[in-house]
């Protein structure tokens, strides 16, 4: 069996990638949504590899993106939410980019039907803005395009499905997948 000698050398980039803007149609299963949100890379890195055909370039990228976002479930309540996500994308030289995305916010839920409530002596009367706070994990990977890589296009379009957590909720937490479809707007060139 002959070996193949293999060359893998890695370098930090200054400055690092653009700031973005963010927005997404947000679906809670068939339930619609969006989400808009700010990114802000902090750390890039680049991977250079010799392959056979010639050296392929990866681009490591790190950064904390800052979103706020909501769905609309008509038979049980409309979520808002504010979060942060730590975004690690790993970037192909042809444009292609793979993404996973940690988060953590709050969120505050308002429910769809009238609210009654009795109080202890037996009034009944309509709770005004009813719903509940939740503090809010959410764990998402994505795949998607950027067009500025071998283009002019100043952005990138991606798909990201993912799943949120809402607790305490009956003294447990309360899971919703989602799936986003979005492009992020680089700030400049």
């Amino acid at each position: 069996m002959a070996s193949t000698a293999l060359f893998v050398q890695a370098q930090d980039i200054s400055p690092v990638a653009n700031s973005s803007i963010r927005v997404s149609y947000m679906g809670s299963v068939t339930y619609p949504g969006f989400k808009v949100g700010y990114e802000m890379p902090y750390k890039q890195t680049q991977v250079f590899k010799e392959r056979r055909t010639g050296v392929k370039t990866i681009s490591k990228e790190r950064s904390l993106n800052v979103n706020f976002g909501m769905y609309h479930h008509p038979t049980f309540h409309d979520n808002y939410f504010l979060q942060a996500e730590w975004n690690f994308r790993r970037q192909k030289s042809k444009g292609m980019f793979y993404e996973f995305s940690p988060g953590m916010g709050a969120s505050r839920t308002f429910l769809t039907s009238a609210t009654f409530n009795v109080d202890d002596s037996g009034d009944v009367y309509k709770v005004p803005v009813a719903g509940n706070y939740f503090a809010l994990l959410s764990i998402s990977g994505s795949a998607g395009y950027n067009f500025s890589v071998n283009g002019n296009l100043p952005g990138k379009i991606f798909v990201k499905p993912g799943f949120i957590f809402l607790f305490p909720y009956s003294k447990l937490a309360y899971a919703r997948p989602t799936v986003e479809l979005g492009y992020a707007w680089n700030l400049s060139k």
